[in-house]
């Protein structure tokens, strides 16, 4: 929808002179297919759900993964507005991607058909089915749950099956692919918060003038105000949406869970080197 409007407003902006084709629903491949792409110069560019995605490109890049990092909205728009957004963006120009915006795909949160999640003790046993993605899996492993990886193709009839009880998504996620359906339980945890970088390749911002690589970069932050606000007010909905539908809602002991997950953390930054640390101080020092 809102690169729909990007597409639409340059064009209108730069009067004809710059045309962008949206190409929706992967058809390109996946993200990890995008990025190879953007760096051969056969994609200009994409919106990207999550930094995380160019941890191929430099482990470092998960640190948005890190579980309970970001204790809420404001927190996580601060971040990314502000001095540690710039560093992740100068990180990612090294690589020659360049960002033109950070929107939002926002928080994920647990749902399952077990009990309420409100403790770090309450996950213990429950199967929950997770992307293949290290953090993800650790985190899973950390609270005594059972992650099991597995396509988000087979995720419904898996859940409808019982092969696994519980997922973790945003909302947004949750009511699209009617998980309302086949889950009694929505734990308001956002565990985990996820950008959306509006990335360009450097050739490609080069072939525009500068007045209209202006016009790019100020439209793409008009719109990402849009679009965070837009997402707002759709969170606000659906939480209402999914309670009458069925679906148990509940908050999470936040403090208990941020405890518990502090090991992952510290491996974290052990691994991946002490540029960990300095980003994770400028989320800290964003809240």
């Amino acid at each position: 929808m809102f690169l729909d409007k990007l597409a639409e407003e340059m064009e209108t902006r730069t009067d004809g002179a710059v045309t962008i084709q949206v190409n929706h629903n992967a058809v390109l491949g996946s993200e990890a297919d995008e990025i190879q792409q953007i760096r051969a110069g056969s994609l200009d560019g994409a919106l990207f759900y999550g930094i995380s995605n160019f941890q191929s490109i430099d482990p470092v890049f998960g640190v948005e993964e890190l579980p309970f990092i970001f204790s809420g909205t404001e927190h996580a728009r601060n971040a990314f507005d502000g001095e540690f957004g710039d560093e992740i963006a100068s990180m990612l120009s090294e690589h020659q991607f360049e960002v033109l915006s950070f929107w939002e795909n926002g928080f994920r949160h647990f749902t399952n058909n077990i009990r309420p999640i409100v403790e770090p003790a309450d996950m213990e046993g429950i199967k929950f089915r997770s992307a293949e993605i290290p953090l993800r899996l650790k985190m899973f492993d950390l609270l005594d749950a059972v992650a099991i990886p597995m396509g988000f193709n087979e995720l419904f009839t898996a859940l409808q099956q019982g092969t696994v009880d519980g997922q973790e998504n945003p909302l947004s996620t949750i009511n699209s692919s009617k998980f309302y359906e086949v889950q009694d339980y929505l734990s308001l945890s956002g565990h985990i918060y996820n950008s959306a970088p509006l990335i360009i390749s450097p050739q490609s911002l080069e072939k525009l003038s500068d007045e209209q690589q202006t016009i790019l970069k100020e439209l793409a932050e008009e719109l990402k105000v849009e679009q965070r606000s837009k997402l707002d007010e759709q969170n606000q909905e659906l939480e209402t949406f999914l309670s009458e539908q069925g679906m148990e809602v509940n908050e999470i002991n936040r403090e208990a869970f941020l405890q518990e997950v502090q090991p992952l953390w510290e491996t974290f930054a052990e691994e991946n080197g002490e540029k960990v640390n300095e980003l994770v101080e400028l989320i800290n020092k964003a809240e």
